[in-house]
């Protein structure tokens, strides 16, 4: 019989997934990076932009300007060639002026050249895009002068030169009329055409008298000695303002007048005459640009502005208060540690070895420095420590790093991915933001991207050194 065998089983030694174990620790950052995004607060940035403070008053001011009104001398229907504030040469044709069978007549023997060139076909296309682009049904009012632009423009590439035949071969009374100088054409005539300071009298302030010019229409039958058109030969114009007695007690003793017209972002700050009319003291202001902007105005409402102070705008929930040294110059030194481009201080250390109070070199980085004194982040010594003036010419002087602490206001500026503090100088507060000064050294500088929210920096992102 043969005998038992026994069969003895030996434990197998596990192998360790390393795998798993990664897998593991990668969930585990993932949940803490989660949680991390939901409890720590994000950083939001500001970019600082310009702006501005100050009073301001209401005032109304006339246009004049360097402008000849024509009329015309046979009556007829007009057929305009050019746009409102178009710029026009002497001798181009600006307006014809004909019975409506005349014209087509005409029109209809020179058809051969009709055809609209591609370039004037893709300048009418361009037109219509720009206007739609713009439209807003609350503005359809604005749809009637685009008509009448886009048809003077239509039938300026598509007449003109079939208009463009000898004066023997014009059926009917057909005239063309020729601009007698260069200048910007405008279809907008009131009482005050062609007015000169000269004729001022104070009384065409009163609200009887502000007139407002209309545009003429071509669509109706003009009269001899109709109002046609009107041409502004000179690029400089005038403004005459009426201020308030309280704005001219504000303006005595100054040079320039500041201010602005509605719908347009150019603040004007411009030198003034001053003019004595019937009913008080009216501003003579002389304007070298935009003019072709107000062909259609002659009465403003403006803006006036007083005390006005430029700066940088900061929004309140970006400003800190942070403590720093302010350490008077006499207290430091360079050229420590062998290093000639160094900036340090001599503080004094204890040294445990020989039991003994030793000085020591100690580098700062200075967020700036002004009147004397460098300003140095207080994270970067203990407020107990001592330190010694530097001068060799001075008296020995001894102090105590917290007898220099001082609080500044500032931003947290984020250029560089890291927080480094700039100060701030306020100036006043506008809107939801405080206007604060440019140019201050170790402040914030326009286009900086600054922290929005302060609650949300964290120590692990501050750099306390200076740039």
């Amino acid at each position: 019989m043969a005998k038992d065998k026994k069969i003895v089983k030996f434990r197998t030694r596990r192998e360790v997934n390393i795998g798993l174990i990664v897998a593991f620790a990668v969930l585990v950052l993932l949940i803490i990076n989660i949680y991390r995004y939901f409890t720590v607060p994000h950083l939001s940035l500001y970019k600082v932009q310009e702006g501005s403070s100050g009073s301001e008053a209401q005032a109304v001011a006339m246009i004049l300007r360097t402008e000849t009104a024509y009329r015309t001398e046979q009556a007829g229907y007009l057929n305009y060639y050019y746009r409102e504030g178009a710029r026009v040469s002497k001798g181009t044709k600006v307006y014809s002026l004909s019975d409506s069978s005349s014209l087509q007549n005409l029109l209809a023997a020179n058809e051969e050249n009709s055809l609209l060139s591609v370039n004037d076909i893709g300048r009418l296309k361009s037109d219509i895009r720009t206007f739609f682009m713009g439209y807003s049904d609350s503005e359809f009012s604005e749809t009637y002068p685009f008509k009448e632009e886009f048809l003077s423009d239509y039938l300026r590439y598509r007449d003109v030169s079939r208009l463009d035949v000898p004066t023997a071969d014009i059926a009917g009374d057909l005239v063309t009329v020729v601009a007698p100088q260069s200048g910007s054409v405008t279809y907008f005539s009131d009482i005050y055409d062609g007015y000169t300071r000269e004729q001022l009298t104070g009384e065409e302030f009163s609200k009887e008298n502000r007139a407002v010019p209309e545009r003429n229409k071509p669509s109706g039958l003009s009269a001899i000695g109709s109002f046609a058109y009107k041409l502004v030969t000179e690029d400089t114009w005038q403004l005459v303002i009426k201020p308030d007695e309280d704005s001219l007690k504000r303006l005595r003793g100054e040079d320039t007048v500041t201010f602005r017209i509605p719908g347009d972002p150019v603040v004007y700050e411009k030198p003034y005459e001053l003019l004595t009319l019937s009913g008080g003291q009216y501003l003579l202001v002389e304007m070298d640009r935009y003019g072709t902007e107000y062909l259609k105005e002659r009465f403003l409402d403006i803006s006036l502005e007083f005390h006005v102070e430029k700066g940088l705008k900061i929004p309140g929930t970006s400003i800190v208060e942070k403590e720093v040294y302010q350490i008077p110059e006499r207290f430091v030194t360079a050229g420590g540690l062998g290093n000639e481009n160094s900036t340090g201080i001599m503080i004094e250390r204890f040294d445990e070895a020989s039991g003994e109070v030793k000085p020591d070199y100690q580098v700062i980085h200075p967020l700036f420095f002004e009147n004397g004194y460098y300003y140095v982040a207080s994270e970067a010594f203990d407020s107990g420590i001592y330190l010694n003036s530097a001068g060799a010419d001075a008296e020995p002087e001894r102090a105590m790093m917290h007898s220099f602490l001082t609080n500044l206001e500032g931003v947290y500026n984020m250029n560089r991915g890291y927080a480094v503090f700039r100060r701030i100088e306020r100036i006043t507060d506008v809107d939801d933001y405080i206007l604060v000064r440019s140019g201050l050294a170790g402040g914030v500088s326009l286009y900086d991207h600054i922290v929005l929210d302060v609650s949300a920096v964290t120590k692990d992102i501050i750099m306390i050194e200076g740039e």
